[in-house]
């Protein structure tokens, strides 16, 4: 028996974003910080995408000459022209954590039962597996 199955069309194959901008180098002057706070603004009023692409020709047009700017589908990078330091990145704020350049590091969590404090007060005792 052969059915034919009712084809619907995909409303948007991607997940949705939340788009973000992190500044990761420090503005050289007073203009690049003018502009990287203008790109910030336009950035969280428009938060909710589902191809951060959509938002890479305000990012070029917001920046203007001196910048590099490239972008994939979750993120749009941002070089000043002839540097190979990134300076910023939208982002997906739900997949990603990249952070300003004044922002510190986040604390490493605890990798080891040894930085761990113990119940009794003193370092366990070493593991005595024979051979």
């Amino acid at each position: 028996m052969n059915q034919h199955l009712k084809s619907t069309p995909l409303a948007d194959p991607f997940p949705p974003q939340q788009a973000y901008l992190a500044i990761e180098l420090k503005p050289v002057d007073a203009a690049e910080r003018h502009r990287l706070q203008a790109l910030r603004q336009h950035v969280q009023a428009h938060t909710h995408t589902t191809d951060l692409r959509g938002l890479a020709g305000a990012v070029k047009k917001l920046l203007g000459a001196g910048y590099e700017v490239g972008c994939g589908s979750s993120h749009i990078w941002i070089l000043r022209a002839g540097d190979t330091a990134r300076l910023a990145i939208v982002a997906d704020l739900l997949t990603t954590a990249y952070r300003d350049w004044f922002e510190p590091l986040p604390e490493a969590p605890a990798t080891s039962r040894l930085s761990c404090p113990c119940p009794t007060g003193e370092p366990p005792a070493p593991s005595r597996m024979g051979g």
